[in-house]
């Protein structure tokens, strides 16, 4: 089930989409396992969680993609995130840093996580950004990496170049999919993605339960 939220300024849909991750993470004091999402309103989401955060929370957070850079980079998803909200230090899955071929680092990686949430872990909730091209989290239009549970992707057409990010397997073993998006530069991938022909990445992906958008009145009127 594939749902829309049309918010008046792109400003309320980090405010909102925080406080709905806190409804779902308190709902009940069972573990949970939660994907994050870079870009300026998943940042932001990040930042707005962070101010009705209460401690000892029962999630882990990874996010859906990291730049394969050093830990404290300015570019790395994580790094923005612990500006954002310095406790998500406590609750975060970290990416490798870039210490080890791209290659070496994914399966590293993906053996690790593997090992303490299970060979095929389900994630109560992914978060995603889209760009105008409609690729999520590190997935790109016409690049099919393998990877079951994380990809490598050694050239992402927007720098920096190497990547790691959850494949499309493990971001479709989530329970639920909120997408978060803004203004008429995403309205042609939007809409695509609402399509059951589309082939973009955005279409890709779905929750096990639900599928959710939030975005603003801008991109609204361009659909």
């Amino acid at each position: 089930m594939m749902s829309k939220e049309v918010f008046d300024s792109a400003a309320l849909i980090p405010k909102v989409v925080a406080e709905r991750l806190a409804q779902l993470i308190t709902s009940d004091q069972k573990p949970k396992l939660i994907a994050l999402t870079g870009g300026t309103l998943g940042i932001e989401v990040i930042r707005e969680f962070g101010l009705l955060a209460t401690p000892n929370l029962p999630v882990t957070f990874v996010f859906g993609d990291e730049r394969y850079v050093g830990l404290a980079d300015a570019d790395r998803n994580e790094q923005q995130g612990l500006e954002a909200w310095p406790d998500l230090i406590d609750y975060l899955y970290r990416y490798p840093d870039c210490d080890l071929e791209l290659a070496d680092a994914k399966q590293n990686f993906e053996t690790a996580f593997k090992s303490r949430f299970g060979e095929e872990p389900t994630f109560d909730l992914t978060i995603l950004g889209m760009g105008p091209d409609g690729h999520v989290a590190s997935l790109f239009p016409g690049q099919h990496r393998l990877g079951d549970l994380v990809i490598a992707e050694p050239a992402s057409p927007k720098p920096p170049a190497q990547r790691l990010s959850l494949s499309y397997q493990a971001l479709n073993r989530s329970q639920e999919v909120w997408f978060i998006a803004s203004g008429a530069a995403k309205a042609d991938a939007v809409r695509c993605a609402f399509r059951e022909d589309c082939d973009l990445p955005v279409a890709k992906i779905s929750g096990q339960k639900s599928t959710r958008w939030f975005i603003d009145s801008e991109l609204n009127r361009a659909l």
